[in-house]
């Protein structure tokens, strides 16, 4: 079968052509911004000896990334956001651990747009058997 005269014309600007298109499509539907939201599962690491956790503490927090849409779709699949708290020299009583955020490793261009709760407050009291919680996420 003979390739018709106009499709011969312009091969080459024909076939450039169509290189950039494709291209600028795969810019646009995977380059592109966006936002979207994860959990991140919040792990304990370092309880000082004689310590435990008190109430029930905190296991996840709710995270809005902002960045290219193939970094949110890497981190989506990967599915393992986690924020370590360091309990290291804690003493008895109330802990609190602000800037989350600083807390969660994530990929140059992706940025934490908001962060619920902001703050984790974990309780720690003397060891005695009671209802008390032990460390969890150990790292």
């Amino acid at each position: 079968m003979k390739t018709p005269s106009w499709l011969q014309e312009n091969a080459g600007l024909r076939i450039m052509s169509l290189v950039l298109a494709f291209f600028l499509w795969a810019y646009v539907t995977g380059g592109g911004e966006t936002e979207r939201g994860f959990t991140a599962r919040v792990a304990t690491k370092n309880l000082p000896a004689g310590l435990v956790m008190t109430g029930r503490p905190v296991e996840r927090v709710e995270v809005r990334l902002a960045g290219p849409r193939l970094l949110l779709a890497k981190i989506a699949a990967a599915n393992n956001l986690s924020i370590s708290l360091d309990l290291d020299g804690a003493r008895e009583g109330s802990v609190s651990f602000a800037a989350l955020e600083t807390r969660l490793p994530l990929p140059a261009g992706v940025r934490i747009t908001r962060i619920y709760p902001a703050t984790i407050e974990i309780g720690l009291a003397r060891g005695d058997g009671g209802t008390a919680t032990p460390a969890h996420g150990g790292e």
